[in-house]
């Protein structure tokens, strides 16, 4: 793999390292480099679950995606990784726990989050360091996975010598005593996971080689004096264009863009004409990308700001144009450099949000509202700012050079050439200077290990954990174990408590196949040794043999929970019930998923191919899973209930032939209490009979709750009290709460051990 990367542009290395690999990314790249269009090809073709997150709302518009604080159900305000004894100011700050105390993620959006594969963050020069680690801590509670950003990988687009984050000075007060900067690079997820910086070079906006020498040395502290000399040729103090000039005015601050665009268009003789746009369900006022009553005379000067929709090219967001002709409901103008008037449609912005397809569980967007309005803006004058991602041909620059770092820069790269340049004030070094912070990090690019050889190691680590990831059934065993101590109400009190023998048996059938799986999990480590290709031929194939084995299984569980589902449906007081049975669902076929795809990722690999997005979803057959999810959601008819037969709870979970009968084996939880009472510990009867320990501990929960044996035979009794108190005193079962509360020295088996106790006490 090192030789055939080496003539790889970097977009293409990135999207390899994206497809190939669970590493972080930093992309970055200067103005004009083509960031936005690779996020747009990325999102069509990569095989992974991803979402588009950005700090503001006008940036999660541009870039299709939904805001940070929305998506993870943030408070606005400082976040602070933990609560340090020295802090004694009054001023309001979040912690982990308040944030999680007032975490009320619904089940949908909690989904999307467990789904997670590639989190997409845009516009990142205005990313806090601590909206970050709230970000992490939210993906770590919610997925229960201590891993960084809980096991998801995380793309950061965007140019940190553009706007940098926003901090006020009492905010900084705080935050300095965990961070180094307010910057993203400096969040504690990253400190021990830096991302990959991986840098777009060719530059689309400007060819002019003295412009692009002049931003390269604003960009990297290096301005010269001859640079500086440069820009005072365009210095003309008090400048006044005539409004038929066709300039643009970027300066700092909203009121002012606003009072010059509104000054000049009084300036113009004749009628206003007013075009409001039309607003429909779910959008916020705050991300409106143009004014919602636009008022226009004949004469005014606008900017449009989308590209033209008809892949014409006859504009582009950016272009200035000046408006010749208007009706009530009609817009005609002449672009700048164009020979013929246009006239303009409407254009819809959509605010999206993310949902999973019930079907395939794949993420998808949703519309949630739309914007509709022409595409203009009054361009007399605009905020730097607002200018990021737009292109001028003309532009008077009135900064000073009392500027924040890098707003000089985003000015200045916003223009195709130096010949449309007015400067207004004088630039000197005090205001061109870049924040030093952002100088040190871009410095790591240089540092890195070569990326061919980088990527060979990261594709080999991600392919494994894929396959280890596929064939763990931990979390699923998890999952169905506190569904089944969720039967705690009396069954006269209770139509979930008459479900609980199902409940039993499809745990039952799901530890006996997580013994399997165990099993398999170490033929991996043993047969995957890299750039070995007859072992990876040999793993493929019994990679094979395993789903074929364990998918057909799964989806018998399934579809038992699917029958449960309509026989629940007929019965009074079941709404949460078929919720918690419809999660559950979805995670066997999540991990019925995993299977199938880490098969195809193995074929992949083995062909020297990359899987795609099309791939990926041509591997599910949704016809027959179209149908159960439909008929699930359908209401039923209003008809007699019949309770479930016993052959229906003593289902087989086996879907071949049948066979001729054997002799019947002992239950594999009685062979480890058999065990037990021979005075072995639990971890003496994980490696005598080649099982985990959480497996062996999931046995004795079971005998523990029937009252067989006693929870001190098996994990100490101070333990089993620190436990117990910990369930009493939160209210919950939760296995990743009680552990999140009590810390790393308590296994998971040690929680169900005592959540066994618990309830068998009749709590």
């Amino acid at each position: 793999m090192p030789q055939s990367i080496e003539h790889l542009q970097p977009a293409e290395l990135a999207a390899k390292f994206i497809n190939l690999t669970a590493r972080h990314i930093f992309l970055t790249g200067k103005a004009g480099t083509g960031k936005t269009t690779f996020l747009r090809n990325l999102t069509s073709l990569t095989h992974k679950k991803a979402v588009i997150v950005a700090p503001t709302g006008i940036a999660a518009i541009n870039a299709a995606g939904v805001t940070i604080h929305s998506l993870f159900q943030l408070p606005f305000g400082t976040f602070l990784p933990k609560v340090a004894p020295e802090i004694t100011t009054q001023q309001h700050y979040h912690t982990p726990k308040s944030i999680v105390k007032h975490l009320n993620m619904n089940a949908t959006k909690r989904r999307i989050l467990l789904d997670l594969e590639l989190l997409i963050i845009d516009e990142v020069s205005m990313l806090r360091a601590d909206l970050l680690d709230a970000i992490d801590m939210v993906l770590r509670y919610i997925r229960k996975n201590n891993a960084g950003f809980g096991g998801v990988q995380v793309l950061f687009i965007g140019d940190l010598h553009q706007l940098p984050p926003v901090v006020k000075n009492d905010e900084w007060n705080l935050l300095s005593q965990f961070y180094k900067s307010a910057f993203f690079f400096d969040a504690l997820a990253l400190a021990q996971n830096q991302p990959l910086y991986i840098e777009l070079e060719k530059i689309y906006r400007q060819a002019d080689d003295t412009f692009i020498h002049l931003l390269n040395n604003l960009r990297n502290n290096q301005v010269t004096d001859q640079d500086i000399a440069l820009l005072k040729t365009y210095y003309k103090e008090n400048y006044q264009p005539d409004l038929t000039e066709n300039y643009i005015t970027l300066t700092t601050h909203n009121n002012k863009a606003d009072t010059l665009n509104k000054n000049s268009l009084k300036e113009l003789d004749g009628k206003s004409y007013f075009y409001n746009a039309i607003v429909d369900k779910d959008f916020a006022e705050s991300a409106y990308p143009v004014e919602k009553t636009l008022e226009l005379k004949v004469g005014a000067q606008v900017m449009f700001v989308k590209n033209d929709p008809t892949g014409e090219q006859r504009f582009f967001n950016g272009k200035i144009a000046v408006v010749k002709k208007l009706s009530d409901d009609a817009i005609e103008v002449l672009p700048d450099g164009a020979r013929y008037n246009l006239i303009l449609d409407k254009f819809t912005w959509k605010n999206i949000k993310y949902t999973t397809n019930k079907t395939t569980n794949e993420i998808e967007e949703e519309v949630a509202g739309t914007f509709t309005q022409f595409p203009l803006k009054l361009a007399w004058a605009i905020t730097v700012h607002k200018s990021q991602g737009l292109t001028f041909d003309k532009a008077i620059i009135d900064i000073g050079d009392a500027f924040a770092p890098g707003q000089i820069y985003v000015a200045l790269s916003r223009l195709r050439s130096l010949d449309g340049l007015i400067l207004t004030s004088l630039i000197g070094n005090r205001g061109i200077r870049q924040d030093q912070n952002v100088t040190y990090f871009a410095k790591t690019k240089d540092q890195q290990e070569d990326l061919a050889i980088q990527l060979q190691k990261e594709s080999d680590s991600y392919l494994k954990f894929s396959l280890l990831q596929s064939f763990n059934f931990v979390v699923l065993d998890n999952y169905v174990f506190e569904h089944v101590f969720s039967y705690t109400k009396d069954e006269k009190r209770s139509t979930k408590q008459t479900h609980l023998p199902w409940a039993v048996k499809l745990q039952q059938d799901l530890i006996a196949l997580k013994v399997n799986a165990d099993k398999f999990l170490k033929q991996i480590e043993k047969l995957f040794i890299v750039g070995n290709t007859e072992r990876l031929a040999l793993l493929l194939e019994r990679t094979a043999a395993a789903e074929n084995y364990f998918n057909p299984q799964l989806a018998q569980m399934s579809d038992s929970i699917f029958e449960l589902i309509e026989i629940a449906k007929t019965q009074k007081q079941t709404k949460e019930f078929l919720a918690e049975l419809i999660d559950m669902e979805a995670m066997f076929y999540e991990q019925f998923r995993k299977i199938r795809k880490a098969k195809a990722m193995l074929e992949a690999a083995n062909t020297g191919v990359e899987l795609t997005k099309e791939q990926v979803l041509s591997l599910y057959n949704s016809a027959k899973r179209e149908e159960q999810i439909k008929q699930a959601y359908t209401l039923p008819n209003k008809e007699e209930f019949r309770a479930p037969t016993d052959e229906f709870y003593s289902k087989t979970k086996s879907v071949k032939k049948a066979k001729e009968p054997k002799t019947p084996k002992i239950d594999t939880k009685e062979v480890t209490l058999i065990l037990l009472r021979e005075g072995k510990t639990p971890m003496e009867i994980a490696i005598e009979r080649k099982m985990t320990q959480s497996t062996i501990e999931g046995h004795l929960a079971y005998f523990i709750a029937k009252q067989e044996i006693s929870a001190d035979q098996v994990i100490a009794a101070k333990k089993l009290a620190e436990i117990v108190t910990t369930i009493v005193k939160l209210k919950t079962i939760k296995m990743n709460e009680i552990r999140e509360h009590l810390g790393r020295a308590y296994s998971f088996g040690e929680i169900k051990i005592a959540i066994a106790a618990y309830l068998a006490e009749g709590n």
